[in-house]
């Protein structure tokens, strides 16, 4: 009995879902202003011509690609632009220095030799495409004879095949010199990263590579075999892209890489930060510069006194920082293992004690001091206070006049 499992629903369904996850990935890099600019556009770039990809053999399985026939061939050219996003989206996660040369346009050879082998399909009109659209839904084997205008599909599977192949063996290359040349950072979070996200990109290769070659050689002589030798690849596409999309939208860094903000120098004994030397991470284990970023924030946050606003945010907080908001969550989650709500709240609490401390605020009431402080309540105030210290702020006082 011949094994046939996914069928055509579940590879459906699993190449849909992954279409989706990444088209809310590249939704939310246009719609994000802060980052760093070529990690963004890169990402993009290699998501979007996934999506694509991914929507041609939803369109051909499902056997509806006759109702948006362009799809068929419209989109090719941006198969070609998958390849070197994901070179050079390891390349400057790894030196984030790099600047683009002349030279690197070559990267887009294969993208305009694509242009160039579907001008014959994009004059032919709509007429031309709903015939390869219906020929293609009725007989799949048809689709590794397509006449290109330079050459037929088959030979177009095999490059793209080479030009994956190549392009992921040069990331792996420069991320594993990366770790030769630096062997201390070998543990960088970073680096962690781009291990996760090439192994992923290594699955999606082998896929691709193995339907691709199935595509132009074997699919006239295999039909029978179509489920076992082209879907299961399908499938395996559609779950490692929605395994990494999914990792990045948790990980807002990793789409962005550190937002760009003038890091101010930290002396080492962090005066003003009183409460916070104690959760650093080991240095080993977190790339230095968000650890910076993490302990600029806080800095900032306390030499001005931003928390005595009693309506400070995290979202006010990421418009002083032009910083977005859950970049901030995840660097102060990851980095001071707080979160800024309790960061705040400790800000307030030290600032309270300080006052209570002070002679010259004896006059005041609790309430007032709580107010002083950031808390826009006295109950607030209170809770707070006891969850921190142990004790409510009529005691602590007390205890202020006992000594």
């Amino acid at each position: 009995m011949i094994f046939v499992i996914p069928k055509d629903t579940s590879v459906i369904v699993m190449l849909i879902t992954a279409v989706l996850i990444t088209f809310i990935a590249c939704g939310t890099i246009l719609i994000e202003k802060n980052g760093n600019p070529k990690l963004k556009w890169l990402m993009f770039a290699m998501f979007w011509g996934i999506i694509n990809y991914h929507l041609v053999h939803v369109f051909v399985i499902s056997g509806l690609i006759g109702n948006v026939p362009f799809l068929l061939r419209g989109f090719a050219p941006f198969y070609y632009i998958v390849q070197p996003a994901i070179y050079f989206y390891v390349v400057i996660n790894l030196d984030e220095n790099y600047n683009f040369s002349k030279i690197d346009l070559l990267h887009l050879i294969p993208a305009v030799y694509a242009i160039i082998d579907n001008l014959d399909y994009y004059s032919g009109g709509p007429q031309h495409w709903q015939y390869w659209a219906s020929t293609i839904s009725t007989d799949y084997t048809k689709i590794a004879n397509y006449p290109g205008t330079l050459m037929k599909a088959k030979y177009n599977f095999v490059l793209r095949v080479l030009l994956y192949v190549s392009y992921t063996l040069f990331a792996w290359r420069n991320y594993i010199r990366s770790i030769q040349l630096n062997s201390e950072i070998k543990s960088q979070f970073v680096l962690k990263w781009l291990k996760l996200f090439l192994i992923v990109i290594s699955v999606f290769v082998v896929s691709v590579a193995y339907s691709s070659i199935y595509n132009s050689i074997f699919i006239s002589t295999i039909t029978v075999h179509s489920n076992l030798f082209l879907k299961i690849p399908l499938f395996v596409t559609g779950l490692s892209i929605i395994i990494l999309a999914t990792y990045i939208l948790l990980n807002p860094l990793l789409l962005y890489g550190l937002p760009k903000i003038n890091y101010k120098t930290i002396a080492d004994n962090e005066k003003s930060l009183p409460n916070f030397k104690s959760f650093k991470n080991d240095t080993d284990e977190v790339d230095n510069k968000e650890f910076i970023l993490a302990q600029t924030i806080i800095s900032e946050i306390n030499e001005k006194q931003l928390y005595l606003n009693p309506e400070f945010s995290i979202a006010m907080a990421a418009n002083h920082f032009s910083i977005p908001s859950h970049h901030i969550s995840f660097i102060l989650n990851n980095h001071i293992k707080k979160s800024f709500p309790d960061i705040i709240c400790e800000m307030r609490i030290d600032h309270s004690i300080k006052l209570l401390k002070d002679n010259s605020n004896k006059k005041y009431t609790m309430e007032a001091i709580g107010n002083f402080s950031g808390f826009n309540s006295r109950t607030t105030y209170y809770v707070s206070f006891k969850k921190i210290t142990g004790i409510s702020p009529n005691v602590y006082f007390q205890n202020l006049k006992l000594n």
